[in-house]
């Protein structure tokens, strides 16, 4: 691909402006259309009076959710997805017990099945609708694992977004099936894209994709899947939403 090719961000605003500004840097142009919101939801009522064993966190979010809330992790160890959501817990105060580097929710389910041979109860904090294979995993190993919806992902109306934003040679970083779906809804263009994860990948393909895949869930893996130079890009640590 060109070097020239615009870099489309479509996570929620917030979260696109910190991989804007290190594509502006790094002089790749970059198209900020956000197509997902994340609404807040309260907790179980009976979720104050419960301990876990650990507590799995997959995202930013799910952290960021976890602290509105004003819930407190009590005795749990203390496991994250990624680097990104490491760095959340780290700023929330919350030492993170395991963090095995994994792509995504499936990967990072084994990876404590494999780990945690002895069955535990595991608190699973997250969005209202998930992928449920990283939970069948946890569940065939033993695991008692207690969803917790903290958060729904809401997608942008396709009426307040542009009719035809789309550019020769423009490539969409996908980093949810959320964002996928909502893109689907808008548009009926299939633009060359990059997914965060296998996950967010099966979404893709599923909706008339063919996606690339990144190597890890960062900013400079997305962009070398993209087929442009990574280099002048100062690692910034990411999870899937």
């Amino acid at each position: 691909m060109a070097a020239a090719s615009r870099i489309v961000l479509t996570r929620q605003r917030e979260r696109n402006r910190e991989w804007a500004l290190a594509l502006h840097l790094a002089d790749i142009p970059v198209l900020e259309l956000p197509l997902i919101r994340f609404a807040s939801l309260p907790p179980a009522d009976d979720i104050r009076e419960r301990t876990w064993d650990w507590i799995l966190f997959t995202s930013p979010q799910a952290v960021a959710a976890f602290e509105e809330a004003k819930l407190e992790r009590g005795p749990a160890r203390v496991g994250a997805l990624g680097s990104g959501t490491a760095a959340a817990l780290a700023t929330a105060g919350m030492p993170v017990d395991f963090d095995p580097g994994c792509r995504d929710g499936a990967e990072f389910a084994a990876a404590f099945a494999a780990r945690v041979k002895t069955p535990v109860a595991v608190l699973w904090p997250g969005p209202l609708r998930r992928m449920q294979e990283p939970l069948v995993i946890l569940e065939q190993a033993g695991h008692q694992v207690t969803e917790l919806a903290l958060y729904r992902t809401v997608p942008v109306p396709p009426g307040e977004l542009p009719a035809d934003p789309w550019q020769p040679g423009d490539i969409v970083f996908f980093c949810s099936p959320s964002t996928v779906r909502a893109f689907c809804a808008a548009w009926d263009v299939r633009p060359p894209c990059v997914a965060i994860g296998e996950t967010t990948a099966t979404a893709a393909r599923a909706a008339g994709f063919a996606p690339r895949v990144a190597a890890a869930p960062d900013l400079p893996s997305m962009v070398r899947a993209a087929g442009l130079d990574p280099e002048p890009i100062t690692p910034s640590p990411e999870n899937p939403s």
